[in-house]
């Protein structure tokens, strides 16, 4: 037998179960509303970068320097100037020469002339003036890894050079890229 009060708790239970699914489905219409409302969601995704450089060295030998002599009006230069390129792994390009005043004036070697002048051409590239050279590729060609580069030059020197020892007459600056 029921007494009173249970059955006023039975409907007093399933009142508030009938108002908790209500209230849930409320909720869960409230949630979904803006997505059947909307054509097309916007998500916002991260980009993850991941850079892993692998230092690469360039590992060369270049002349200390490009030694000139004259003797007697006789221009002698070395026969042994090399780029060596020490890398176990990779290859190595001359991608720029500069040749600068010095004690000399650099001039063109092509059409040399002028007074305390010096003019070189380097693997068959002459200079015109101090500065750049303007580079022919197959004069300067990828030099692979433990590999050298002969470096034939030679020299034009004013007649009025004074008998001298070691002046630094010029500057020769190479730019050596990695060549892959």
């Amino acid at each position: 037998m029921l007494s009173p009060s249970s059955g006023r708790k039975e409907k007093s239970m399933k009142r508030k179960t009938l108002a908790a699914v209500l209230c849930t489905l409320l909720v869960i219409l409230s949630l979904g509303g803006t997505a059947w409302a909307e054509n097309s969601i916007t998500a916002t995704v991260p980009v993850t970068l991941t850079v892993s450089n692998e230092y690469r060295a360039i590992n060369v030998t270049v002349p200390a320097a490009f030694p000139v002599h004259i003797s007697n009006g006789t221009v002698i230069t070395a026969d042994n100037a090399k780029i060596t390129n020490n890398s176990k792994t990779g290859a190595v390009q001359v991608t720029g020469l500069s040749v600068t005043d010095g004690a000399y004036r650099v001039g063109d070697y092509n059409d040399f002339s002028g007074s305390k002048t010096i003019a070189l051409k380097i693997n068959g590239c002459p200079t015109i003036c101090s500065g750049y050279m303007a580079l022919n590729p197959t004069a300067f060609p990828v030099i692979r890894a433990q590999e050298s580069l002969p470096l034939k030059y030679y020299a034009k020197v004013s007649g009025d050079a004074p008998n001298a020892e070691n002046v630094q007459a010029a500057k020769v600056v190479f730019t050596i890229s990695v060549a892959d």
